[in-house]
């Protein structure tokens, strides 16, 4: 095998290898932390068979609230209440199909609820069952010398594995507190946090309530290095339990906010909040919301009166991002108040908005099928703008190694924009077989993923090798390598064309619409990157010009039909996978074709970052464009 061959294989092997690797940055940060392994940072799920919580021998034992959370039973001895809590790893379940090893107070989360009365001595036996030295902070508690305060190294030395510590209060302000690890983001977001309620010694009228629930919101970091999951007492929507109530009860809500980073507005649904208290100090004024503002480690206490009609009515955070998972659905800090004695209709939602999604036709406001066609072809014809350069005559050498440097720069940047592009959906359809969810996704657009690029790589290849054998004999074959180009960004443009028949299709006029002008201005980008191998060596006929035109920006037209009228991921990882395979071999071609007849200068490797600074201009179009 000649060592040419081997040199430019090697090359499009290690370019590839780049592009791939760069490809997951632009997924979403909010979910892979710019392009970290999911699997190796933050929470991972657990798979396969989960494995039981063993009890603590003679840790505090636990009953079901009716808000969901468990209580700790105390041991008492007069006005002694004794919790024994310990700090242990144990499996929980955030929403079927998404366990986790957290840490946890004797093996649920939150921790368990600790209820005593105003004048009780409080006694925490706390110990540590977990590898991490840890502290216990009372959040709230002020009554207490330094000792209690639960600060390593400030108030007392951690707490190591097997060790205990007694924290000792008393109960002498009546409200909503917290306890939780005082060690850093990671511990407490694990789920190593609890309340404490201090009944009053004396109810005023304007306290009174028929139920008292405890609503802990928390924050997980799962498979990420940001706060991504977000329970109400430990579960997610639609696993949360509602706020149950009869007609004409006032209920108590005691909103505990133990998210390290998020702050969350919590939005009653035909209902307003009356404020009654702030971080357990009574508030003397009126304040009436339906909207609840709570920072990191903030506690408010509101009362809700029952004076709706019976039903089911929605209570969410307004942080939009705190409610829906990755593809829009409901999910994290949404609960109901739910009237009892009719149906409870809260887990619907998830069901009734699937069938909201952008429907395969054209719904209303979207563009028409006839409009969308007409502009998804006016977007792939442009690319005839950067064909003339082909016809350039008495170019000097150094101009064209600044022409095929150009093209290199344009093709490398549509490599690494087309990796992340195709990489999302098989990294995002992996994240969910790995949380539970069944493998045939990540399946099917894994086989798109490898068949493309194999398509692209070694049929394209293949396709070059019978076109050269066929073509006058040349050293460099520059029509065979134009062609190339023109196969492999035409399967990009399908892609493309895809998107914008997608958002037509959907009613997403405005996305649409920018996706139509950027791609215009990619086009004409990609025109002159099959161009430019051609300037001053040989002399195309317009009518191969017309035919290079067609078969890179037709596809464009193409994809813009398909996409309107059905949505397929496969096809379009498919599709864009070839891109990636095909553009490969191609700058692997020019780059040899470069190094053998006119060296690698100065100008050549400028103007191959000027190219890649151009392509990157015109897909900035498309970000400004939403």
């Amino acid at each position: 095998m000649p060592k040419s061959i081997v040199r430019r294989g090697l090359f499009a092997f290690a370019l590839l290898l780049g592009a791939l690797s760069v490809g997951p940055a632009w997924a979403d940060t909010d979910e892979t932390t710019a392009g970290g392994n999911p699997a190796a940072i933050g929470m991972q799920p657990l798979r396969g068979a989960i494995p039981a919580a063993t009890p603590y021998p003679g840790e505090s034992k636990l009953t079901r609230r009716e808000d969901g959370t468990f209580g700790a039973v105390a041991q008492s001895s007069g006005r002694t209440r004794i919790f024994h809590l310990v700090e242990r790893d144990a499996p929980w379940t955030l929403q079927p199909g998404l366990t986790v090893m957290a840490k946890t107070y004797n093996g649920v989360v939150p921790g368990p609820t600790l209820v005593v009365h105003q004048g009780d001595r409080v006694v925490i036996d706390y110990r540590n069952e977990q590898s991490t030295p840890d502290t216990l902070h009372l959040h709230g508690i002020h009554e207490i010398p330094v000792s209690m305060d639960g600060v390593a190294g400030i108030s007392q030395p951690p707490v190591m594995q097997g060790q205990s510590y007694r924290y000792i209060f008393t109960a002498d302000t009546p409200g909503t507190f917290l306890y939780h690890s005082h060690d850093d983001e990671e511990m407490v977001n694990s789920g190593l946090y609890g309340a404490i309620v201090v009944l009053p010694a004396h109810v005023s009228a304007s306290q009174r309530s028929d139920r008292d629930d405890v609503e802990v919101l928390s924050s997980w970091a799962i498979q990420s290095l940001s706060e991504n999951h977000f329970t109400i007492n430990g579960k997610e929507y639609p696993y949360t339990a509602p706020i149950e109530v009869r007609k004409g009860q006032r209920v108590r809500l005691r909103w505990i906010n133990i998210s390290g980073e998020s702050m969350h507005t919590m939005h009653t649904h035909g209902h307003y909040q009356r404020i009654v208290a702030r971080d357990a100090q009574p508030v003397t004024y009126q304040d009436i919301e339906d909207t609840v503002f709570l920072g990191p480690g903030q506690r408010v206490d509101v009362i809700i009166e029952a004076n709706q009609l019976p039903g089911t009515w929605l209570v969410h955070c307004h942080v939009i991002d705190h409610t829906e998972d990755g593809s829009g659905m409901p999910d994290g800090l949404v609960t109901a108040i739910h009237y009892q004695g009719t149906p409870y209709t809260g887990a619907a939602m998830n069901t009734a908005m699937r069938a909201m999604l952008p429907s395969f036709g054209r719904t209303k406001g979207g563009l028409s099928f006839g409009m969308t066609v007409l502009l998804g072809a006016i977007a792939g014809l442009t690319i005839f703008l950067g064909l003339p350069v082909a016809r350039m005559r008495n170019v000097s050498p150094s101009v064209m190694a600044a022409l095929n440097a150009l093209a290199i720069g344009i093709l490398v940047y549509l490599v690494v924009e087309i990796a992340g592009s195709a990489t999302a959906p098989l990294a995002q359809a992996a994240r969910f077989w790995h949380g539970g969810g069944a493998p045939v996704g990540v399946i099917s657009l894994a086989a798109a993923y490898v068949g493309g690029l194999f398509a692209g790589l070694v049929g394209l290849g293949f396709v070059a090798n019978k076109l050269s054998s066929r073509a006058a004999s040349s050293i460099d074959q520059p029509l065979v390598l134009a062609a190339v180009i023109a196969i492999g960004i035409g399967a990009h443009n399908f892609a493309e064309g895809l998107a914008i028949g997608a958002s037509a299709a959907s009613g997403a006029t405005a996305i649409a619409i920018g996706l139509i002008v950027g791609f215009a201005l990619h086009n004409a980008t990609e025109g002159f990157g099959i161009a430019a191998p051609l300037s001053g060596r040989v002399i195309p006929s317009w009518p191969q010009l017309g035919l290079a035109g067609l078969v890179a920006g037709g596809p464009t037209f193409l994809g813009t039909v398909v996409g309107y009228t059905f949505q397929s991921p496969v096809l379009s990882v498919l599709f864009l996978a070839t891109a990636i395979g095909a553009l490969v071999f191609v700058i692997g071609e020019i780059w040899a074709v470069l190094r053998r007849n006119l060296g690698i200068t100065p100008l050549v490797t400028s103007m191959l970052a000027c190219g890649f600074l151009i392509a990157l201009t015109t897909e900035l179009v498309l970000d400004l464009s939403g």
